[in-house]
């Protein structure tokens, strides 16, 4: 009964202008019948060739990186079959070696004489896959290309926008300096044109910091350093820092924070840069007598100790357009330039945003119309701290009251004239006694040739011609004196990420301040370190 199945079956085989084989579903395979064309496809004269290549079974002809994936996918199709055909794709082993990609088409059959077999057509398809694989490269490269393409539309757009945006503080700068220079016996207009200054170098000194963290970024060279922090005095410090610039366009800022008391693990700086991103589009995108609402509330909390907190900036402003919403976190992407809109930004606040929380474990989707307002929520894990953050023990003094404690001596060394002389009018105006050198070898020749503690504290610059502040400090820390191991050095660059701070501590530095500084942080930190000393 079975020879006569098999030789009707071999009969139908011989006719077959493809591939034709019959293998059983159960066990290896065990192959049933092939018919010529199927050893032609691995390259055998003869079915003992094929069998002695295959083992004539099934999965002797499958690649053996390709067969549990083959036999899964066939056992899936059967499983939902509606009769018709599976299909799968795999590659072969020929005699000589080579390997080809088939395609096969099977059914399985119940049958009196074998029980469950797959009747199979098979064919050769490498010529097909090599040229799918050159279409689908092909359409990569364009596809690649014309990403390129977009994004250097995209850079070359930014770049236009934020050579405008950069000129206009500097040209605002520039031109109230020049005005101030005008009426300097004018005390009232002075004020006005100095206050106008610092207000455009607080903005220029904004776009610098968000181009820099967006390099750090896009290189993986943020870092999270958690801390006990409390979450509900960080958040309100942060609305804090827009309440005054929210009172000049009359914007009520109001705020419900539902937080619990427990001090959470956060890097508090972190979370600060982003609420602050998202309140300086609130504000800035917000009509004059608008309304900010900023909430905070904690949501699930976890048997391990972890808690999401949901925190929302939502606006009654200018909104957004569908379109743009779908790549607002795109780097260099703004909705108008802002010669359009009146608003200067590099259109990179949210992208550092999304990133910073992406980074962080956290999540932001953002809901907007047209003329109707943004609403901006920020979904974040945080761990409970066991410990509770730690109180605030620094205090800064107003810029025009910070004044030194005692009388000190400090070397100032500084290679760039202008910045050397404002710091030293800053020092000395402030009650400190300054001697400056121009470069770091200087400043190691100044130690050697004074006695110790000659020098109360070293203001040391990074970058400089001769002997960098790295080389000046460890060189200093290496003389044996006394003074030399102990005396404070400050660095005062304008090396400001988190890298160069670190580099500055590792040289053997005690604190680093970043140009441009703000006097109050300078002198403070100048004081913080003295009397530390003294003590």
């Amino acid at each position: 009964m079975a020879d006569n199945y098999l030789e009707s079956i071999k009969e139908f085989g011989s006719q077959m202008p493809g591939g034709f084989f019959i293998y059983q579903a159960t066990g290896d395979g065990q192959i049933l019948y092939a018919n010529d064309i199927v050893f032609e496809i691995f390259g055998c004269d003869t079915l003992e060739e094929f069998k002695q290549l295959t083992g004539f079974t099934f999965a002797g002809l499958v690649h053996p990186d390709d067969l549990a994936n083959v036999q899964a996918s066939i056992q899936e199709q059967v499983k939902v079959s509606d009769h018709s055909l599976d299909f799968v794709e795999y590659r072969i082993i020929k005699k000589d070696g080579s390997i080809c990609w088939v395609d096969d088409y099977g059914r399985m059959v119940d049958t009196k004489e074998y029980g469950p077999v797959y009747y199979v057509l098979i064919r050769d398809i490498t010529a097909l896959v090599n040229a799918r694989k050159a279409h689908m490269e092909k359409l990569s490269m364009e596809l690649a290309l014309e990403k390129e393409r977009h994004t250097n539309e995209v850079k070359s757009a930014f770049l236009f926008n934020i050579s405008h945006d950069l000129r206009t503080p500097m040209t605002a700068i520039k031109g109230f300096t020049d005005l101030a220079q005008m009426y300097i016996d004018d005390p009232l207009h002075l004020k006005e044109y100095l206050n106008l200054v610092n207000e455009s170098t607080t903005h220029l000194i904004s776009l610098i910091d968000d181009l820099l963290e967006m390099s750090k970024l896009d290189f993986g060279h943020i870092e999270i350093n958690p801390a006990p922090t409390d979450l509900g005095k960080t958040l309100s410090e942060a609305v804090d820092l827009f309440r005054a610039e929210a009172a000049k366009k009359n914007l009520t800022i109001e705020t419900d924070f539902t937080l619990p008391e427990r001090a959470v693990l956060a890097d508090a700086s972190r979370i600060t840069r982003i609420m602050s991103n998202l309140l300086s589009n609130a504000v800035k995108f917000s009509h004059p007598g608008g309304r900010i609402m900023v909430s905070a509330r904690q949501k699930q909390v976890s048997e391990s100790g972890y808690a999401r907190f949901e925190f929302t900036v939502a606006d009654n402003g200018i909104g957004m357009s569908e379109d743009f919403i779908h790549k607002i976190y795109d780097a260099f992407e703004r909705e108008e330039s802002s010669t359009q809109t009146g608003y200067i930004g590099t259109g990179l606040g949210l992208t550092i945003t999304k990133r910073l929380l992406d980074v962080m474990g956290g999540s932001i989707v953002v809901e907007s119309q047209k003329g109707d307002g943004s609403t901006f929520t920020v979904d974040l894990p945080l761990k409970f701290a066991d410990t509770p953050a730690a109180p605030d023990t620094l205090t800064r003094e107003k810029p025009e009251a910070a004044r030194a404690v005692g009388e000190h001596r400090i070397l100032l060394v500084e290679d760039i004239m202008i910045n050397r002389k404002l710091a030293e009018k800053v020092l000395t105006d402030a009650g400190f006694l300054v001697e400056s050198v121009t470069d770091g070898s200087d400043a190691v020749e100044a130690m050697k040739s004074h006695e110790e503690w000659y020098y109360d504290l070293i203001l040391m610059d990074i970058q400089m011609p001769v002997m960098n502040g790295y080389e000046a400090t460890r060189s200093i820390r290496a003389m044996g004196r006394a003074d030399s191991k102990l005396i404070p050095i400050i660095a005062l660059s304008a090396n400001a990420r988190e890298e160069d701070r670190q580099m500055s501590m590792d040289s053997g530095m005690n604190s680093h301040v970043a140009k441009p500084f703000d006097i109050a942080h300078l002198i403070g930190t100048i004081n913080d370190h003295l009397q530390s000393d003294d003590a």
